[in-house]
């Protein structure tokens, strides 16, 4: 699998993320405009319906400027019930058409926390891989022009069992040099490829790698040669 197929999946996460937060505030919006014309009155929860299995909507009654009695069944559904019956709540209704009605309070908000709340999270998802992207570059770079350039022996091919995109894990090598001088040995674990390079790998390969002078733990393996 090509990195660009791995940046094409997180594209699509960021895209669905970015769409469900404008989603979200289009939902606010519409709250807002709704309750900006609406008019604001006192109801009284009557029922709660059950929606599903273990969710419950509640109904309210309220009367409007003429007198009129009305019945408004929530949209919105809870586990715990989020009102009780006899309870009294705020309600807007349209003075145009009275039977469109809205409780005032959080649960006007519900879709949109839910939607705006996925959205974050997919939105998170997609930059996290981006920034992730733009920092290790940025520490390979300056570890490129400042580091310590060795020449490392091959010792195996991994998979990291613990990151799956698009049903691939993905693939690292690993390397070792002991360093001529103080006789230390150190091993070195390489970026990610999403293509096993274990054919493009030779006997007695020597990988290029750059190590930190001050703290060997800062290195980067160049894997370049290997990602298809």
């Amino acid at each position: 699998m090509k990195r660009r197929s791995v940046s094409l999946t997180f594209n699509i996460f960021l895209g669905i993320g970015l769409l469900m937060v404008v989603v979200a505030a289009m939902i606010c919006y519409n709250v807002k405009s709704f309750n900006a014309s609406a008019v604001k009155t006192s109801g009284t929860v009557v029922d709660m319906i059950p929606r599903g299995k273990r969710s419950y909507a509640p109904v309210v009654t309220y009367f409007d400027d003429a007198g009129v009695k009305h019945r408004y069944v929530s949209s919105v559904s809870s586990n715990p019930p989020g009102y009780e019956i006899g309870e009294r709540v705020d309600i807007y209704y349209d003075p145009k058409k009275p039977d469109d009605a809205r409780i005032a309070g959080w649960m006007e908000y519900f879709g949109a926390i839910v939607v705006g709340g996925m959205g974050l999270l997919f939105s998170f998802f997609g930059l996290g891989y981006y920034l992730k992207r733009k920092v290790s570059r940025s520490r390979r770079d300056q570890l490129k022009q400042s580091g310590l350039l060795v020449r490392a022996d091959f010792d195996s091919v991994d998979t990291n069992r613990y990151i799956r995109v698009n049903r691939r894990n993905p693939f690292f090598i690993r390397c070792n040099w002991k360093d001529p001088l103080t006789g230390v040995n150190y091993r070195f674990k390489s970026g990610f490829m999403w293509s096993d390079p274990t054919s493009l790998i030779r006997v007695n390969q020597k990988i290029d790698v750059y190590m930190d002078k001050n703290n060997p733990r800062k290195y980067y393996v160049d894997i370049s040669a290997f990602e298809q």
